[in-house]
């Protein structure tokens, strides 16, 4: 998610679904929200993009078995190694924005993209506005790695977690861009090694 800081719209469709729960999963940057029915991920979040007590009263905390493969996922991403991508529901974007999600989704751990490099790489010459709109649409942030897109200058650009939390995870990633908005202090905190995918 890029430049999107309210997720209230998403967990209010999310509310309304059957059988729906949560986990939490520590990142060095802070509570991850990870919300998955029985069959799919339905969304996750950074701290602060979701109520946490509406959350403990509207959707319960247990592990099923998308939850159980996207907190594997999450902790070898945090070790820097790879593990099977739990399966996301995409039913709420167009085809072009699945198409930009899964041009992104193969931009490796450790490498940057531009939204207009990705945008070409989906099929869509000159659309770097509209992969920039994907970024700020997307429910799954880590797993849809929108904290690799980066401008074109090398600037970081903007994040729904905040550019702090993008300089942490590019800098574990070590692919900090060349410029960036502050300093660059924080975002090795939690360089642990690399990984491909």
């Amino acid at each position: 998610m890029d430049n999107h800081t309210d997720v209230s719209p998403s967990y209010a469709r999310l509310v309304r679904l059957n059988g729906l729960c949560h986990e939490i999963f520590e990142l060095p940057s802070g509570p991850f929200f990870v919300f998955a029915d029985d069959v799919a991920l339905r969304l996750t979040a950074f701290e602060g993009g979701i109520d946490e007590k509406a959350l403990a009263r509207d959707i319960p905390r247990r592990r099923n078995a998308p939850i159980r493969t996207a907190l594997k996922f999450l902790d070898a991403y945090v070790h820097g190694l790879k593990a099977p991508m739990p399966p996301l529901d995409l039913s709420v974007y167009t085809e072009g924005e699945r198409a930009i999600y899964r041009a992104l989704m193969k931009v490796p751990f450790g490498r940057t993209i531009s939204y207009g490099d990705l945008a070409r790489r989906a099929g869509f010459e000159g659309g770097g506005r509209f992969a920039g709109n994907c970024m700020a649409k997307n429910d799954f942030p880590v797993f849809i790695p929108c904290h690799r897109v980066i401008k074109s200058d090398g600037g970081i650009g903007r994040f729904s977690g905040g550019t702090g939390i993008k300089e942490l995870l590019l800098g574990h990633e070590g692919s900090l861009p060349v410029r960036m908005r502050g300093g660059a202090s924080t975002a090795h905190r939690f360089a642990r090694g690399r990984a491909d995918g």
